[in-house]
């Protein structure tokens, strides 16, 4: 809801403006040693570098379509090689746990001691009548994405938290409790921290270095509780995750892939479920793994020559519903910017009409997307074209990789040397069919007494039984 509040309020002239630009991440596999967050900012701040020969158009058939086509690496394998161009990271705003405050109509921020204080500044500035924003006390970093960062820079490059939390999480926090089921969010909450969450990156990306930051407040209204599209997507990513609003925009997604590359995504991927569930699964062809498609072959990674000779090869990716939906949601959130620009009065004036599309293929030439920042446009879930501006980046354990000129869903052990130990490898090996599982009754002490003391009794009057019935059989010459 943030990126939509900066899409739909500032211009792309008035974001060109800014010395730093505005980035959106959301991050998986967090919860497993801050995988999302260590893949992508290990490429981004580490440095990422594709084999030589092996950075190609993602879609071969497009290869001649100069200055459009998107490029991928084959190995180590990317889809899309986008994030080679963010350049350095200024600093991170990492947002936890601010649906369920601890504290009623209480926000915490977490500044780290390199590029917090700033933030914090800007921050503590943007307080409602309703809800505060205040300083947390515990002096340290929640885990977040912006442990990633600091870790990955040496403290170097830093930012602030933005949490429902002070010093200590809310009960469930992170477990099956932590689910709207058992502690309903409160809308106005999310509402609040979304309105902040991008005032403050705008005053941010504005600073000046002297204090001097863009009305963010003027500019970017205040979100309500009751705003349609919070309601729709809280319903989605809470209650009902078979809801319309994700198949509608996946299936545009799906549509829009098919037009470019011929690659057919299949059917709508698997809802989410009532409740939603978001535990993790298998990564391999069919759950998010990219892949490069070489002749008849796929491949999780390819180091060979052969890529190009077939219009089909092409590198790409099945995402699941969530990762298409919220792809597809932050395209039309933040690819509207292009359609307004800043007049001599510092105002958005409106200078093209959104173009109504089916799908991509309705989208060419489209005059909002024509930037010097080379956008492309495509279509969008709610059927206008708009810039095309969301990427998909792999999220994947970094003690492992995938096995060059192997079927997806195959991975190597990176050696301990370049891994450097930070990985606890997180993966699920593919166990033999003869490998069981015996289980058995767990009892406390007291009852299994019990228990076996019956069992003697029991076993002995038995025994008595057998004799005295014996002899009666005997006296009666039956026996």
């Amino acid at each position: 809801m943030a990126a939509k509040l900066i899409g739909e309020s500032l211009s792309d002239a008035t974001l060109d403006t800014f010395d730093k630009k505005i980035a959106f991440a959301v991050f998986q596999a967090e919860t497993y040693g801050f995988m999302g967050s260590r893949s992508f900012m290990k490429d981004v701040v580490g440095g990422f570098a594709c084999d030589d020969g092996l950075e190609v158009a993602a879609t071969s058939k497009n290869a001649d379509d100069e200055g459009r086509q998107k490029m991928a690496c084959l190995n180590p394998l990317r889809p899309d090689m986008d994030f080679t161009q963010l350049g350095d990271i200024e600093s991170l705003i990492a947002v936890d746990q601010i649906a369920i405050p601890t504290t009623d109509g209480t926000l915490y921020t977490h500044a780290d001691n390199s590029d917090g204080g700033t933030l914090q500044t800007i921050f503590s500035a943007l307080s409602s009548d309703t809800f505060t924003i205040t300083e947390g006390s515990s002096g340290s970093i929640p885990p977040t994405p912006l442990t990633t960062l600091l870790s990955l820079t040496d403290g170097g490059t830093g930012g602030i938290v933005l949490a429902g939390y002070d010093d200590g999480f809310g009960a469930g926090y992170l477990s099956h409790l932590d689910s709207n089921a058992t502690r309903p969010v409160d809308m106005e909450a999310v509402a609040f921290a979304a309105t902040v969450l991008a005032r403050a990156a705008v005053m941010a990306a504005s600073n000046d270095g002297d204090g001097g930051y863009y009305d963010a407040a003027g500019s970017v209204p205040e979100l309500s509780s009751d705003d349609a599209d919070l309601v729709e997507l809280a319903d989605c990513l809470l209650v009902d995750g078979n809801c319309a609003l994700l198949s509608k925009y996946a299936s545009m997604e799906r549509r829009n892939e098919k037009k470019v590359t011929g690659l057919d995504l299949g059917a709508t991927p698997a809802t989410l479920g009532t409740p939603p569930n978001y535990y993790t699964g298998v990564y391999n062809l069919d759950n998010g793994q990219g892949f490069a498609m070489v002749g008849n072959s796929i491949y999780g990674s390819y180091t060979g020559d052969k890529y190009g000779e077939n219009s089909r090869d092409m590198v790409a990716v099945f995402p699941s519903l969530l990762e298409m939906g919220i792809h597809a949601l932050l395209d039309d959130y933040l690819g509207r910017g292009s359609s307004s620009s800043s007049d001599e009065d510092g105002g958005d004036e409106s200078v093209a009409e959104l173009k109504s599309c089916s799908d991509v293929g309705d989208c060419a030439d489209i005059s909002y997307c024509s930037s010097p920042n080379g956008d492309t446009a495509t279509c969008s879930g709610s059927k206008v074209c708009v810039c095309s501006r969301a990427r998909y980046h792999m999220a994947l354990d970094e003690a492992i990789y995938p096995a060059p000129n192997n079927h997806t869903g195959s991975f190597l052990v990176v050696d301990e040397e370049e891994d450097g130990g930070v990985s606890a490898m997180y993966s699920e090996p593919n166990w033999s069919y003869e490998v069981g599982v015996t289980v058995y009754r767990d009892t406390d002490k007291g009852s299994g007494n019990w228990m076996l003391a019956f069992g003697f009794v029991a076993a002995a009057g038995w025994v008595g039984l057998t004799v005295w019935l014996k002899r009666k059989l005997v006296d009666a010459k039956l026996y």
